[in-house]
């Protein structure tokens, strides 16, 4: 199981090539059925707003459209679980980050991200 940050997801259904070719090969398989991926609400909502400040809403309606009807791609809410993990972890600062890094800590999922704060913090484990 892993969990993606923002741009990750972003970047992998907009087929941008800044996704590294592990990341790239992680969501196909997704796609495939083989593996699942965890998008936290968080990032989700992100996704909504990166969507909106570059006037593609339409956008967003494609990132809604490929996760829906999926069991592959599931959306984590932000609950007093993920709350509770947050909460001692000191190493991130952007709070979006924090969520994000909470949510793959309390799955035990391994964190599709690019971030050098979350890589070098070494509270999860990452895959980029």
């Amino acid at each position: 199981m892993y969990v993606t940050d923002t741009h990750a997801f972003l970047w992998f259904v907009w087929k941008d090539k800044k996704l590294s070719h592990k990341a790239l090969e992680i969501f196909r398989a997704c796609d495939k059925g083989k593996e699942i991926v965890v998008i936290p609400s968080v990032a989700l909502l992100e996704c909504m707003y990166v969507c909106e400040k570059r006037r593609e809403e339409f956008k967003f309606k494609e990132i809604m459209q490929k996760i829906q009807g999926t069991f592959n791609y599931q959306i984590y809410p932000l609950d007093e679980e993920v709350i509770l993990k947050c909460q001692n972890i000191r190493l991130i600062k952007e709070m979006h980050d924090l969520i994000i890094v909470g949510t793959a800590k309390l799955l035990g999922a391994v964190l599709i991200t690019k971030d050098a704060e979350i890589v070098a913090s070494g509270i999860v484990e990452t895959v980029w």
